[in-house]
């Protein structure tokens, strides 16, 4: 990897974790408890336009397209889905 790519990418992680860390000091002064929002299927890159739908709790794929946002609409259909099992 390029060096200022891996730069880039060190300092976008410290603002995210700098991000984290003020929201969280955010809902304590308001006296909230933070909202969690975790998904568990992820869309991934799987080649040139080509999408899987990724599992994270077991890394399995469950589903494909050939399209970003008919993969993200796949995914919020099967996480609906297992919402409700």
């Amino acid at each position: 990897m390029h060096p200022s790519i891996q730069t880039r990418r060190d300092i976008l992680s410290v603002l995210k974790e700098r991000s984290v860390i003020a929201t969280a000091e955010f809902y304590e002064k308001v006296g909230r408890v933070m909202p969690v929002i975790l998904f568990r299927l992820q869309v991934k890159p799987a080649g040139r336009d080509f999408f899987h739908v990724v599992d994270s709790a077991s890394g399995k794929v469950v589903g494909f397209r050939r399209d970003h946002n008919e993969a993200c609409a796949l995914a919020r259909r099967l996480e609906t889905e297992k919402g409700h099992e």
